[in-house]
């Protein structure tokens, strides 16, 4: 069965405050998690992995994916949120999230 046909046995939602330095997100156990970029952010959002870094126009590895302000990715099927890393264009940009168990 599909994680997105099992039934839930749990929710959970939170916030993380952003930095212009790449920060883990937190420890919450799941299958599905939604992260949104606050519509209130003055500058995008880079989601990614460990060392996630603002795209700069060069050929990398490590630019995260770009949610600019409002903008959702998920269901992204995966075992703990902890998984991600964010880095923002300016520190005062927040994301929230939403992990289904």
């Amino acid at each position: 069965m599909s994680n997105l046909h099992k039934p839930l046995s749990g929710v959970i939602s939170g916030e993380r405050q952003g930095s212009a330095t790449a920060v883990q997100l937190p420890t919450v156990a799941g299958s599905l998690v939604y992260i949104t970029a606050l519509a209130s952010n003055a500058g995008n959002v880079y989601l990614g992995a460990a060392g996630v870094t603002v795209p700069n126009g060069t050929t990398d590895v490590t630019s995260g994916l770009e949610l600019t302000p409002g903008a959702m990715i998920g269901p992204l099927p995966v075992d703990n949120l902890n998984r991600f890393f964010i880095i923002c264009s300016n520190a005062g940009d927040d994301i929230t999230y939403l992990v289904l168990a």
